[in-house]
C-alpha cells in the first residue's frame, strides 16, 4: 500500500510538471501568480514574512510593506511553476530563459572552479541549469526528503549536464574533492546558521551566516564568487556574478570568514533593496526570539 501511495504521488507531480511544460511559459507564470495570491490569502507563513519585511524596510509604511509581501507571494508562485517546468530548459533554448552580460561571464570563465555563494533571491534553483548547460561543472548539496517518491522527483527535476548532487550527510568530503577537481561548489549562504554561524550585520540587525565559504576559501585557496539569478521585467533570469576579493595577509580563519560574509551580506542587502519582492522572506533570518513577539 505504501509503495502504491508513493507511486501515485510521483505520478501526480510528473503529470502536473508535464502539463506546465506543455503550456506556453507566459500562461504558466500567470497561473503561478494566482497560486501566489491564493497562498497569500491563506496566510501561509505570512507572520514570519511580515516580521522580516518590517525589519528590513522599517522606513516604509504598512501599505508599502504589504505591497512587498503580496508581490513576494506572486513571485514565488511563479518560481514554483518554473521549478516544475525547468526540465524544459536545454542547450538550444538558454536564451529564452537567461541573460548574462560579458563582464559576469568573463568572471566565470576566468575562475578555475571554486565556491559559489548563492542566496534565496530570484530563482536560486535556476543557477543549476544555467551553470550546467554553459559547461561550468558544479556540485551542490541536497537534503534527502522523507518521502522516497518526492525524493526521486526532486532529484530528477534538478538533474542537468555537468551538475553533481551531493547528499547533505556525506557532503564535506565530496565538496573538498570537487574543489580539488576544479569544479564549482554551490552554497546557499544566507540561511540562519544559528550557533554554528558567524554574526554579521544585515539590515542593521545581527544575523547568523554560515561559515562554509570562508572556510573553503582559507583552506583551499579557491575563488569565491557570489552568483545570483534575478527575474527581470522580461521574465528572463538575469545572472549576477561578483568575485569576492579580500586581503587575507596575517588574518585568522575567523577574520577571513567574517570579512567574506560581510562582503556577501552587503551585496545581498543591496540586491534585496533593488528587488525586495524576490527575496524569500519566509525563513527566520534573524534570532528566533524576535518571531515570538
Amino acid at each position: 500500500m505504501k509503495n502504491i501511495k508513493q507511486g501515485l504521488f510521483i505520478f501526480i507531480f510528473k503529470a502536473i510538471s508535464m502539463v506546465f511544460c506543455l503550456m506556453p511559459r507566459t500562461i504558466s507564470l500567470f497561473i503561478g501568480k494566482q497560486i501566489g495570491i491564493i497562498t497569500y490569502m491563506l496566510a501561509i507563513r505570512k507572520n514570519v514574512a511580515k516580521k522580516n519585511i518590517s525589519i528590513a524596510f522599517k522606513d516604509l509604511n504598512k501599505n508599502q510593506q504589504k505591497s512587498i509581501l503580496l508581490n513576494c507571494y506572486k513571485h514565488f508562485g511563479m518560481i514554483l511553476i518554473d521549478f516544475l517546468r525547468q526540465q524544459k530548459i536545454n542547450k538550444k533554448n538558454l536564451g529564452q530563459y537567461f541573460v548574462i552580460n560579458k563582464k559576469y561571464k568573463d568572471i566565470l570563465n576566468q575562475s578555475n572552479g571554486g565556491c559559489i555563494m548563492s542566496a534565496h533571491i530570484g530563482n536560486w534553483e535556476y543557477i543549476l541549469p544555467f551553470m550546467g548547460f554553459n559547461n561550468y561543472p558544479m556540485e551542490t548539496v541536497i537534503k534527502e526528503q522523507s518521502n522516497p517518491a518526492a525524493n526521486k522527483f526532486y532529484i530528477q527535476t534538478r538533474t542537468f549536464p555537468n551538475i553533481g548532487l551531493i547528499w547533505k550527510k556525506n557532503a564535506l568530503k565530496n565538496l573538498y574533492r570537487a574543489i580539488e577537481n576544479k569544479k564549482f561548489i554551490g552554497l546557499a549562504s544566507d540561511q540562519n546558521a544559528g550557533a554554528k554561524g558567524i554574526k554579521i550585520s544585515f539590515f542593521d540587525k545581527k544575523s547568523s551566516f554560515p561559515k562554509g565559504a570562508g572556510i573553503f576559501y582559507n583552506r583551499m585557496q579557491c575563488d569565491v564568487l557570489i552568483v545570483l539569478c534575478i527575474m527581470g521585467s522580461d521574465y528572463k533570469y538575469h545572472i549576477f556574478v561578483k568575485k569576492v576579493i579580500i586581503n587575507n595577509n596575517n588574518k585568522t580563519e575567523e577574520e577571513i570568514i567574517e570579512e567574506i560574509n560581510s562582503l556577501y551580506a552587503d551585496v545581498l542587502e543591496n540586491k534585496i533593496r533593488q528587488y525586495p519582492h524576490q527575496y524569500f522572506w519566509f525563513h527566520k533570518k534573524w534570532s528566533k526570539k524576535i518571531y515570538k513577539s
